[in-house]
């Protein structure tokens, strides 16, 4: 959310998800970022899942920007694997955005 927070408005931006449809547009509803994309590209699009690029080409493809000028933020090993296969830049989100811990007091 922080880094859409950041880029919203500023550059294009797409939502590629392997969840259904349906499941990705209730979830970006409930937090309250369904405005903030330009695209959303789920499951229901492609016919290949990661770790094939198809999702992320499509994603590109659909906001206009050329795959090697995209950066994937990416929790998933078979995504990060799309990405390169795409030949966009990625940033392993698990190495970089570290959940915070709550005592349990």
């Amino acid at each position: 959310a922080e880094v859409a927070r950041t880029h919203r408005g500023k550059l294009p931006m797409a939502v590629a998800t392997g969840a259904l449809r349906d499941v990705a547009e209730q979830t970006l509803r409930l937090i309250g970022m369904s405005d903030w994309f330009d695209a959303l590209v789920t499951s229901n699009d492609v016919t290949k899942h990661k770790p094939d690029p198809e999702i992320f080409l499509e994603s590109a493809r659909r906001i206009g920007v050329a795959p090697q000028f995209c950066r994937v933020y990416e929790d998933a090993d078979l995504g990060l694997e799309a990405a390169r296969r795409a030949g966009m830049h990625s940033l392993d989100v698990r190495t970089v955005y570290r959940p915070r811990r709550v005592s349990a007091r």
